[in-house]
């Protein structure tokens, strides 16, 4: 195996070496399909997920492959992929397994704090060989995390209630505490990220900010 190789493992630990030939990628998670544009690697979509709207003129033009948690097995099958990008949380194990059948390359990924991104973009440029657009993207990301670091360096801290879904309500928990550090807040409650999370009162320590985000 080459030794560039070992640099490249995923989520799961598995090894991948970068791409030769032909490369056409399904993403099923719209943060990585975002990410792939990013990268200049929009036109090696060949498949998407119906949630994957983002940059939308580009993905207009590449098919939807059903969703997340739901993915039209089918059509990816048809659409021939050489890469399956996919994300722990947001996808099911067992299409994956279904889908890794017949897929040559499956990426698991999971970023858990935003320095994970980083891992991510090196990751995706040496896989996909667009090394130097990773390099850029990570050097941006640096950037911007300094500039927010030092915009927020010495506001006061707030408790905020965020809340990330709706039917059935989620809210972040101790695992998503780093991203929101990130912006000098505190997250609400303690525990894991479940839809039980805004079932009691309880787990409220009276936010004491309040904003309501409405998608477009």
């Amino acid at each position: 195996m080459p030794a560039a190789s070992t640099e490249l493992r995923d989520a799961l630990g598995t090894f991948h070496v970068p791409t030769e030939g032909t490369l056409r990628i399904v993403s099923l998670v719209p943060s990585l399909t975002e990410l792939l544009c990013d990268l200049g690697l929009a036109d090696k979509l060949v498949g998407r997920s119906g949630f994957c709207i983002h940059p939308r003129e580009t993905v207009k033009r590449i098919p939807k492959m059903g969703g997340t948690k739901d993915a039209d097995i089918e059509k990816i099958r048809a659409a021939a992929p050489t890469h399956l990008v996919v994300n722990i949380d947001e996808n099911r194990r067992e299409q994956v397994g279904e889908l890794a059948r017949f897929i040559p390359h499956v990426i698991v990924t999971h970023p858990n704090t935003p320095e994970d991104n980083l891992e991510l973009f090196r990751l995706f440029g040496g896989l996909f060989r667009c090394e130097a657009q990773a390099e850029q993207l990570a050097a941006d990301f640096r950037a911007a995390r300094e500039e927010l670091r030092r915009a927020v360096e010495y506001l006061p801290r707030q408790r905020v209630g965020y809340l990330i879904w709706k039917d059935p309500w989620m809210t972040v928990a101790r695992d998503t505490s780093p991203a929101i550090s990130a912006a000098m807040a505190l997250p609400p409650a303690a525990g894991d990220t479940l839809p039980e999370a805004l079932q009691s009162e309880a787990c409220f320590p009276e936010p004491s900010a309040r904003r309501t985000c409405r998608g477009r």
